[in-house]
């Protein structure tokens, strides 16, 4: 094992999971969650910010939102919920705002 040569300013993990339906938490992120997914992977490239943010879809991140979807923002580990698409650029500008504190 040895340390990674690239490690992120932020890293953002976006819930994609989907619970089947009439799950008592829900039915998860899942469609919510992929849109972010493709919104917030667009604003990387965009910006230029492939070695400063990286986004990775993941499964339950344990708050379930009736509408959007939830994503935690490290290294600040805060979690963010009924995140849509028209939050992503937010989002990950502030994100990296916060990184650079």
């Amino acid at each position: 094992m040895r340390p990674a040569n690239l490690v992120p300013a932020v890293h953002l993990f976006v819930c994609v999971n989907r619970r089947d339906e009439g799950a008592p938490l829900g039915p998860g992120c899942g469609d919510m969650g992929e849109a972010v997914y493709e919104v917030m992977k667009g604003e990387v490239a965009k910006r230029s910010a492939y070695r400063a943010v990286w986004i990775t879809r993941t499964h339950c991140l344990g708050q379930c939102p009736k509408s959007g979807c939830t994503v935690a923002v490290y290294p600040r580990q805060r979690v963010l919920t009924e995140v849509e698409g028209k939050d992503a650029a937010k989002v990950l500008s502030d994100a990296l705002g916060e990184a650079q504190q």
